[in-house]
């Protein structure tokens, strides 16, 4: 069973999706990157990217297409780097 958010991960994940989409600015779902992460884990909340619906598990996404989405859009823990600065912003 995982562990619930605490109030300090619900407070970065509210901020990271208010961002919106890395790709495109429309309305976010919140995308946990499990770089280092094994199957059965859950990647911590602040380890999260914002990503339209289309673009998190859409036609061409990270989900369904992961290596053409990496290819044009940048590496995951590229685009956590930019969802970091835009935060400090």
């Amino acid at each position: 069973m995982k562990k619930p958010a605490t109030a300090a991960e619900k407070r970065h994940m509210g901020r990271v999706a208010a961002l919106g989409c890395l790709v495109c600015r429309r309305e976010t779902q919140l995308h946990h990157i499990r770089d280092g992460v094994g199957m059965s884990q859950r990647s911590s909340h602040y380890l999260t990217i914002p990503l339209c619906i289309e673009h998190h598990l859409g036609d061409f996404s990270i989900h369904k297409s992961p290596r053409e989405f990496k290819a044009i859009y940048g590496s995951e823990l590229d685009m956590l780097a930019d969802t970091i600065r835009r935060l400090e912003l």
